[in-house]
């Protein structure tokens, strides 16, 4: 049984679709995600199928692609017709109250609520996930942890034969032990993480290169053997990316979006800190939106309890 529908436009991202749709199924296995051109039946109602399928499914992934918003048919946007396939999707997915994630491809931004129709307009508000071709593997690897906790859980596999001979048991204890060492010494990250690490609450008077000042709030934890957490960005908190630690230097990435009239860029900011013992002296460098930025240099303390 499908758990994930994919909306999209054929002309618009059908590519980037199949490839996404591959992308999840490894992961979650065949049959869990649902498109038209693969799943529908021959002859079936489309519109009844529809329903049928997000009635089912956990979540819904509308995939945005830089013709998404404008595809148009009879002089009207596509979107503006309420017999709209993807505009259907998008209500249904609403009304049952499903988990509903944009995905940005081929360099699309995220519509604004102005741009949707009124039943649709709850899409702009939802936070968005862009994926791109140069670091296609960890923006699937972000989307899938994402969904990872509203699917259903895998079955539990069989358990293994009885009787393993006495000289595989012994083998496999010794690859196991070997394993376990070798993840011992080569995942400096996870310990680094650890001891004294940077989990916890920290805080900073950040001056922006444009002449606005914000005290913003950085926010680390663990998550598995991964760092996770947000970071505000003139004071609205964004979530983490690509997060790496050594023990002495933090790196991450946030996004946030430009707005110039309708139109909407999307802002990129790296952040790479030198940790000390009660301070992380951060570099921010921004790219993208409408402008060129300086690099800010500013120092975050942990924050009081």
């Amino acid at each position: 049984m499908p758990s994930i529908f994919l909306s999209y436009r054929r002309e618009d991202s059908s590519g980037f679709a199949g490839r996404l749709a591959d992308s999840l199924e490894s992961e979650f296995g065949r049959g869990t995600v649902f498109r038209d051109v693969d799943d529908m039946e021959p002859g079936a109602d489309f519109i009844e199928a529809i329903h049928d399928y997000l009635r089912k499914v956990d979540a819904l992934l509308v995939v945005i692609g830089p013709h998404w918003l404008d595809a148009a048919r009879d002089g009207r946007r596509r979107l503006e017709h309420e017999e709209d396939f993807v505009r259907l999707e998008i209500e249904a997915a609403l009304e049952e109250g499903k988990t509903v994630i944009p995905i940005l491809v081929g360099g699309a931004a995220m519509p604004a609520e102005s741009d949707l129709p009124a039943s649709i307009a709850a899409l702009a508000r939802r936070h968005a996930l862009v994926l791109d071709d140069n670091a296609w593997a960890s923006g699937v690897g972000r989307l899938k942890d994402a969904l990872r906790p509203r699917l259903p859980a895998s079955p539990p596999e069989a358990p293994p034969p009885r009787g393993p001979s006495r000289p595989l048991l012994a083998a496999g204890a010794a690859l196991l032990a070997l394993v376990l060492v070798g993840v011992f010494l080569a995942d400096t990250r996870w310990w680094g993480a650890r001891e004294p690490g940077v989990i916890g609450a920290w805080t900073a008077q950040v001056a922006y290169d444009w002449g606005v000042t914000h005290e913003e709030r950085f926010e680390f934890r663990l998550a598995g053997r991964e760092i996770t957490g947000t970071a505000s960005f003139l004071g609205q908190r964004r979530t983490l990316e690509e997060v790496a630690f050594d023990g002495t230097r933090l790196t991450f990435r946030t996004r946030t979006r430009a707005q110039a009239g309708r139109e909407l860029r999307e802002l990129r900011h790296h952040y790479d800190g030198i940790v000390e013992a009660d301070a992380i002296r951060f570099t921010l460098q921004s790219e993208g939106g409408f402008s060129d930025y300086a690099p800010v240099e500013f120092v975050a303390r942990r924050a009081e309890r």
